[in-house]
């Protein structure tokens, strides 16, 4: 980076901190201005047509959703962008615009434009389709000879008297300025460009709004947009060419309802891992250095079968819970064993929390720290088929430091299990997931006034009938909360709900692109603002690859190592094939260390720690 370049950068991020506008200095000394909208949410970059500064985007931005963090890039000789280029370029137009996204450092972003900003953001997806989440061509002409061919060369025949003259004085804010050869220069160079291979292979994917002048809609072959599953058409009926005159506010909502979906799906964007014509290649992810750790190992027929465990870190110690049974899960008699360990590495004798019940069965929940006391969490109910019994409840165990146990049983929540232990929202209160012994999944927020103070948040069905399970959430760093969930009706591949009002309401969970296994997930926010999640990604099916997966928005996960994947055999008898491999993760930050624990063949409990600097490392 030269040292222009350099020191532009560090200015416009200042600006884009403190709000509204900003430069970026191109190597030949052009200045390319920008303004921003600051939001919590993903990037969308806008780029005016020709004569059009950041303004023409006004009544545009104004109908997109708050979360939305807006950018509007001017192109040279427009706005405050400039000087004018005698010899432009759609490259280096193109340039221009990428120059602003690398200077506010945005990994991921939409790219939509109106007019030859239209054509830009198509060039742009076709230059970085690494980047670019989605492309929106607002009468973006593939081809010059697209506006004769498909319109009669009529730009706008819709517009009314009024209509005409708000198009005519943003023109010649611009014009004003040019003089006649810059003009010249800047209204010829689109003709020298040809959209249409870039639409033919790019894997991005376009959302072309078109305005289709209150008469028949020419066909695609005439827009030359071609017939690909990524491209899609939408029309604005009764309008021309100057769409952002003409209808604004239905523009934007297309634009944020594409927006919307992609992000509803885009969860994953490691290279290599998934293949088209065959199984995930696993051998192309890099390895985590981790130290393996055995917290507890089953004893044949008598604590053969260990499943989900929890840790926590509370008062200088580790501590640690799972469920524990005889041969196999679901069985009468399943309980809850504990352990502790002041290192992480050297682990007490494991001990029950509570006492097998021959008539009920007892499912580990997680380890709760709330107001300076810790409490182990457990689901309990009868033992029937194939889940859960009526009588389920969550119940919860204060740790008594004084007499060194844990306390008679309290009631946290009738007709529930949880899947994690319940984590703070902003607002102070507290929110988990909720199973009813029906299989039907909530959230209950509440737990601030006492343990048991919970109201329930229905969660919608999923946009496809999909049948959801055990889901997981965490804050995305503007404050919206993402929920994710695993897919028993194994499509191998997790699905994804948000909310924008602390859990309160939530969208409908829809399927992602994140591989899994059908299994058990976590995510944890590290100290250093990255996303970590422990999972089973192998779509297969099969838990035989334990990984972790790296984030910096919380919305899509772009590194992935392998944390474990060598075959495992069960050393006991009487187990259904389904429980080999690595189950249950869950993430623990404490010190220089991350630690994932988890159940290997649903024997052992097994503790993996591993060096937050190989993880930052891994991000970078």
């Amino acid at each position: 980076m030269t040292t222009v370049l350099r020191a532009a950068v560090v200015a416009c991020l200042v600006t884009a901190a403190a709000g509204a506008t900003g430069k970026v200095t191109r190597p030949d000394g052009a200045e390319i201005a920008y303004s921003i909208r600051e939001g919590a949410g993903p990037a969308l970059i806008l780029v005016p047509g020709s004569w059009g500064d950041h303004r023409v985007f006004d009544a545009f931005v104004r109908s997109l959703p708050p979360s939305l963090r807006v950018i509007v890039v001017e192109l040279r000789g427009h706005g405050a962008s400039g000087p004018a280029d005698l010899q432009p370029t759609m490259a280096r137009l193109a340039d221009d615009v990428l120059s602003v996204a690398d200077a506010l450092g945005l990994r991921r972003f939409y790219i939509g434009g109106h007019s030859i900003g239209g054509m830009l953001a198509i060039e742009i997806a076709g230059r970085r389709p690494e980047s670019v989440a989605g492309a929106i061509p607002m009468e973006g002409w593939t081809h010059h000879r697209v506006l004769a061919q498909a319109f009669g060369s009529d730009l706008d025949p819709t517009l009314t008297p009024e209509q005409r003259q708000i198009d005519l004085a943003n023109r010649e804010r611009v014009r004003s300025r040019l003089n006649e050869a810059e003009i010249a220069a800047f209204g010829s160079v689109w003709r020298q460009w040809d959209g249409l291979p870039i639409l033919e292979t790019t894997p991005v994917p376009v959302l072309s709004i078109w305005g289709d002048r209150g008469r028949p809609r020419p066909s695609r072959a005439l827009l030359r947009l071609p017939e690909r599953p990524n491209l899609e058409l939408i029309w604005m009926p009764g309008a021309s060419h100057s769409l952002l005159v003409q209808c604004p506010e239905q523009a934007a909502g297309a634009t944020a309802a594409f927006i919307a979906r992609i992000e509803a799906r885009k969860m994953f964007a490691v290279p290599r891992l998934l293949r088209p014509d065959g199984p995930a290649d696993f051998t192309a992810l890099p390895r985590l250095p981790a130290a393996t750790i055995r917290i507890y190992r089953g004893v044949e027929a008598v604590t053969g079968f260990n499943m989900h465990p929890y840790i926590a870190w509370f008062e200088g110690r580790f501590w640690a819970i799972w469920s524990s049974n005889r041969i196999r899960d679901l069985q009468p008699g399943q309980y809850v064993r504990y352990a502790t360990s002041e290192d992480g590495v050297h682990w007490s004798e494991s001990a029950p929390i509570q006492e097998s019940e021959p008539d009920f069965r007892s499912f580990a929940r997680g380890l709760w720290v709330r107001d300076g006391e810790l409490i182990a969490l457990a689901a309990r109910d009868e033992p029937v088929r194939p889940l859960f019994g009526p009588g389920l409840t969550l119940r919860g165990y204060r740790w008594d430091a004084g007499e060194r146990r844990w306390g008679t049983p309290f009631l946290v929540a009738a007709d529930a299990i949880n899947n994690f232990p319940p984590r703070r929202l902003a607002s102070g209160e507290w929110m988990m997931s909720r199973r009813d012994h029906r299989m039907r999944v909530s959230m209950l927020i509440g737990g601030a006034r006492s343990v048991n103070d919970w109201t329930s948040v229905s969660l919608p069905a999923a946009d496809d009938g999909a049948s959801l399970d055990e889901p997981m959430w965490w804050t995305l760093p503007g404050g919206r909360l993402s929920a994710a969930f695993r897919d028993g009706s194994r499509s191998r591949r997790l699905y994804r709900s948000f909310s924008d009002d602390q859990g309160r309401s939530w969208t409908a969970p829809a399927r992602t692109d994140f591989p899994d296994a059908t299994a058990k997930f976590n995510v944890l926010r590290l100290s250093s603002g990255l996303y970590a999640m422990a999972s089973c990604p192998n779509p297969a099916g099969k838990r035989n690859v334990l990984a972790l997966s790296l984030s910096r928005d919380g919305v899509v996960f772009d590194r992935m190592a392998v944390l474990r994947d060598a075959p495992t055999v069960y050393r006991y008898g009487g187990k259904d094939p389904g429980y080999a491999g690595y189950h249950y993760p869950q993430l623990l930050e404490q010190g220089e260390f991350l630690y994932v624990i988890h159940a290997e063949n649903m024997e052992d409990i097994v503790l993996l720690r591993i060096r937050l600097e190989d993880i930052g490392r891994l991000a970078r």
